[in-house]
């Protein structure tokens, strides 16, 4: 622990894809962080809050996804991909329009 970011350490938190298994992550809590302006009235400091941070250490024991997949679920939210035909029958469900046109000209 060193320069006042908040704790960090691993800790095991529950796969986003099966719910199952459990993955050992290094977690960085979220800290502030001072950032100084200086100018001719004066100095000014601003803190910023910097969000938690996780890195997966392991493959799911369970499920068998790999690393990359369940980082990029932990930072979008995002556990399944969605077809573009799928995305395109949801938009007409949804009463939107899946063509655009510009004043005659049809895209």
């Amino acid at each position: 622990m060193g320069g006042g970011l908040g704790r960090k350490g691993e800790t095991l938190l529950g796969c986003p894809f099966c719910h199952k298994g459990k993955v050992r992550v290094f977690h960085k809590e979220g800290y502030l962080q001072p950032r100084v302006s200086r100018i001719s009235a004066g100095t000014k400091v601003r803190y910023y809050r910097m969000p938690d941070t996780y890195r997966v250490r392991e493959n799911c024991p369970e499920c068998g996804k790999n690393r990359k997949d369940i980082q990029r679920a932990f930072e979008t939210g995002v556990t399944k991909e969605v077809s573009h035909e799928e995305r395109l029958r949801r938009l007409r469900e949804a009463g939107l329009p899946t063509r655009v046109e510009f004043e005659g000209l049809r895209i």
